[in-house]
């Protein structure tokens, strides 16, 4: 039988996302507690919320025959999914919000669209930046920050170690003043 023809297959994908429900609910819910004045329930509901995510985790690598999706593999899923919803279903929603008089959520809708199709463009430059192998070199210079330390140099490419925490190459990102 092929895997993913088959019920298991299906039944992994159905315990996954079950899984990343509970969890971001769980987050949500810790928010609450938090604000409630509830710390120790708060916490309890963000140790929770991680074991679910890490049981989505196994579920996913299952999914996909015991690996998970590479970094660029995940930035073209998480690119073509914001595309639909900034393009597709949040636009629809607006369309029948307004449609039934709800013009207050029909607006929310349209703005978190719009928020979505940033969210479109962010992924797909950096999976860009991969493909072009310009994650950690640009074809100019640039200024690089590393986000542990706030060390800020300058140069085509990142340096390898940080020299002032020895953090690796991968704490650096271009520098953005709107940090």
């Amino acid at each position: 039988m092929d895997f993913k023809q088959s019920k298991t297959y299906q039944n992994l994908q159905l315990a996954f996302h079950g899984e990343l429900m509970s969890s971001t609910r769980y987050q949500i819910n810790g928010i609450r507690a938090r604000q409630d004045g509830y710390i120790q329930i708060g916490n309890v509901f963000e140790i929770i919320s991680g074991f679910e995510r890490e049981h989505a985790i196994i579920w996913l690598r299952l999914i996909n025959e015991g690996t998970l999706p590479s970094t660029l593999e995940n930035l073209i899923e998480a690119s073509a999914a914001e595309d639909e919803k900034g393009n597709g279903s949040y636009r629809q929603y607006a369309e029948v919000a307004r449609q039934e008089g709800f013009n207050e959520i029909a607006a929310l809708f349209d703005g978190v669209a719009n928020i979505e199709l940033n969210h479109d463009v962010i992924f797909q430059n950096f999976a860009d930046d991969i493909k072009e192998n310009e994650v950690f070199c640009k074809k100019t210079e640039v200024l690089w920050i590393c986000v542990n330390c706030g060390n800020i140099l300058g140069g085509v490419c990142a340096p390898a170690i940080c020299p002032i925490c020895g953090f690796p190459q991968g704490y650096y990102q271009v520098y953005d003043t709107t940090l």
